[in-house]
């Protein structure tokens, strides 16, 4: 009925992709039995170097790949105008810090070398991955509590267009 608000479970089996949907309202189930065959699955998280010895943060491997696209696209990095401190965490203990200093093109771990951050981010590790990955949205992250944000919070939307520009690299 028009209306009513539908729930739409999903799990993964293989290459295959089950889910069912049921009445929210009632949880009388609408769709049962159904599923999506993948063809070719190709999921990768993107991995910091394990031999570091240090604590293997995911997000790393994230900002390297930034760091790139912000070396072959200077330009594009530049219309952003903006500094970003990433205060990444992993169990709510800070573990690394890294700077997208877009004023003047460049990416790298630690504080900002000159001035102060326009943006900082405070995020999990894992989620920074998923939101890098298209698998959290950052709107979503941050009403969740997932991402923290402290300063210009506008400016944190022009850099959605870096991102998605490093999704299709990851």
């Amino acid at each position: 009925m028009p209306g009513q608000t539908l729930r739409t479970d999903m799990w993964r089996n293989g290459n295959r992709i089950h889910f069912q949907t049921s009445l929210m309202e009632t949880g009388v189930p609408v769709i049962t039995g159904a599923y999506i065959d993948l063809l070719d699955i190709k999921m990768q998280i993107p991995r910091a170097n394990a031999c570091s010895g240090k604590e293997n943060i995911q997000s790393d491997a994230i900002f390297a790949a930034i760091g790139e696209q912000v070396k072959l696209n200077p330009d594009q990095a530049k219309k952003v105008n903006a500094i970003f401190l990433y205060n990444i965490t992993i169990d709510g203990k800070p573990i690394s810090e890294w700077t997208l200093d877009l004023k003047n093109g460049e990416v790298h771990k630690g504080k900002p070398k000159s001035g102060k951050a326009d943006a900082t981010l405070t995020v999990e590790d894992k989620d920074m991955v998923k939101i890098a990955l298209g698998k959290l949205n950052p709107q979503v992250a941050f009403m969740r509590g997932k991402l923290k944000i402290t300063g210009n919070i506008l400016l944190t939307q022009k850099l959605k267009t870096l991102m998605e520009t490093n999704k299709a690299k990851l």
